[in-house]
């Protein structure tokens, strides 16, 4: 179990460690006295550290290899601001804890999961029902639904984050419909969970979160278009198969609710329910990327974060906290 962290290191100063890293890269560099060294990057959930090879570079770069996860014995050294690590030995690792080595959601995984099979059970229409418990109930599917990120960069980019974002955007949607009496509760709550499953197959997380050659070249929205084609074709003798009218609003949702045709949508919402769920979806990604702008401070004491690329714009973010006395009152 990985004990030290690239973020705790900085604790650990002139000190020897012995843990488990991912190689983020690796580069034979020459040394001022013309002999080689290993310039190495070594990476985890909480962040990357230089570190370097000068002794037994050629024992040890057969198994330091880019994207694989290893473990190293070595001094933590602090040159001017940057740490370091001075690598004496290196161990080949198979059995490891992927989330270890790639950021993760905040929110306990198996407790979201139970949220989402509870949404579930309040779906009433039977095809749409089942088509949720195909899926959702599918051990495989699960696995992958778990793992995905929501993103590669933009929001909900980690190890279960594409799990949270669908939640998030399923309990909103349940909340507006509770004050909506026009709105089909089934047919939304069931458009909100199915309408990123394409992220399954659209990205990859290990050793980083990228997109996976289907992703490139179809993009979630056709990837879980087909996906859910696919499932109702398997349900043809389930209760005489699925109502047409039904899938055709269905796939509306998943297809449409990026928005706009600009934003990757082949069609804009054309039902009340798509609509709904593109504000949902949009409301949540863009809340996810102003909290992420908390942690994005331009300064330790300025007011704004720095300038937010997925926003195209800097967050306002209010002077820091300043610390209270007993009564209320800030200090001076």
């Amino acid at each position: 179990m990985k004990q030290v962290f690239v973020k705790d290191l900085r604790d650990h100063i002139n000190e020897e460690i012995e843990d488990a890293f991912l190689v983020s890269s690796i580069k034979t560099k020459k040394k001022r006295d013309g002999g080689d060294f290993l310039d190495v990057v070594l990476s985890d959930a909480t962040g990357s550290v230089p570190a370097r090879v000068f002794d037994d570079i050629e024992k040890h770069r057969i198994h330091i290899k880019a994207g694989e996860v290893i473990k190293i014995r070595g001094t933590v050294d602090q040159y001017r601001e940057e740490i370091t690590i001075k690598i004496a030995e290196v161990t080949p690792l198979e059995d490891y804890d992927v989330t270890d080595f790639i950021p993760t959601t905040p929110h306990d995984i198996e407790l979201m999961v139970l949220k989402l099979h509870r949404i579930i059970e309040r779906v009433k229409n039977p095809h749409m029902k089942e088509l949720l418990k195909r899926f959702f109930g599918d051990p495989e599917f699960l696995k992958k639904f778990k793992m995905a990120p929501g993103a590669k960069s933009h929001h909900h980019a980690y190890i279960g984050g594409l799990l949270e974002h669908t939640l998030n955007v399923t309990e909103l949607c349940i909340s507006i419909a509770s004050r909506y009496k026009e709105v089909n509760f089934d047919l939304l709550v069931t458009g909100a969970l199915l309408h990123d499953i394409g992220k399954t197959e659209e990205y990859s997380y290990f050793p980083s979160i990228d997109r996976t050659d289907v992703g490139r070249l179809l993009g979630h929205l056709v990837i879980g278009y087909e996906m859910i084609m696919r499932k109702i074709r398997e349900m043809k003798n389930f209760r005489g198969g699925f109502p047409e009218d039904l899938k055709l609003q269905l796939l509306h949702l998943v297809i449409s609710h990026h928005g706009e045709l600009e934003w990757g949508s082949p069609v804009r919402p054309m039902t009340l329910e798509a609509q709904i769920l593109h504000f949902a979806d949009n409301m949540d990604s863009k809340i996810w990327m102003f909290i992420d702008a908390r942690n994005r401070r331009r300064e330790p004491d300025s007011p704004w974060s720095e300038f937010m690329q997925n926003l195209k714009r800097y967050v306002y973010l209010g002077l820091p906290e300043e610390e209270e006395t007993p009564n209320g009152e800030l200090f001076p």
